[in-house]
């Protein structure tokens, strides 16, 4: 069996840990509702910053929606914040089609992944 020489395996180990360290570093920018609203299709995943203006709970899980500068918008989540929140949260961009009478009706809403930060409102 032929040993590959030791310049090249030290060379495969700093791309590796080069790499490793690279990925968390990408970021998503926060992007305005308004605009998620319109191009719905031209985003997946989305990091949004806004006050959560109002609260919907459900069994086992809930919504809330989240203002911004520019609009609102639902967000499906399994832990509800308070009202008067202020978050920055990041999620999948979602539609859900209501076709009525031959019109689409439909909804934009996000699917939480995670909230980044957090901020009560309230104290």
């Amino acid at each position: 069996m032929i040993k590959p020489p030791k310049i090249y395996l030290l060379t495969c180990y700093c791309l590796l840990l080069i790499g490793l360290f690279s990925c968390g570093s990408l970021q998503v920018q926060v992007a305005n509702v308004q605009e998620i609203q319109q191009n719905r299709t031209a985003y997946n995943r989305v990091k949004i910053q806004g006050k959560v203006i109002n609260i919907a709970p459900f069994l086992g899980t809930g919504a809330y929606e989240i203002q911004d500068s520019t609009s609102s918008i639902w967000v499906i989540s399994n832990s509800l914040p308070n009202l008067g929140d202020e978050l920055i949260i990041q999620g999948k961009v979602q539609y859900k089609s209501i076709p009525i009478a031959g019109n689409e009706e439909g909804e934009v809403y996000i699917e939480e992944q995670e909230k980044l930060q957090p901020n009560s409102g309230n104290k």
